[in-house]
């Protein structure tokens, strides 16, 4: 298929899919906007908001000391730290 495909023939086809299929188009279309998105340098933006959400992760961490899981040296430690449970 070469050349522009209108949104009336993309309908068409979309139509004439069985409807569980329609949810794959739907993904599909998702990725495409992805790489879309890639290829013009606009990841960047998802790469600040990650960013932001460790630094939101460090913070709170800082401020709940006492929520933080038990680290062991060594996986016998751990077991017999564990064993009653």
């Amino acid at each position: 298929m070469s050349g522009e495909v209108s949104m009336q023939q993309i309908e068409a086809a979309v139509l004439r899919l069985p409807l569980q299929r329609r949810k794959q188009v739907l993904l599909f279309v998702e990725f495409l906007e992805y790489l879309t998105e890639r290829e013009q340098g606009l990841d960047r933006l998802d790469d600040e908001d990650l960013w932001a959400a460790v630094i939101a992760h460090q913070a709170y961490r800082e401020a709940h000391p006492d929520e933080q899981p038990e680290v062991f040296d060594s996986a016998e430690d751990f077991l017999r730290a564990t064993a009653d449970l």
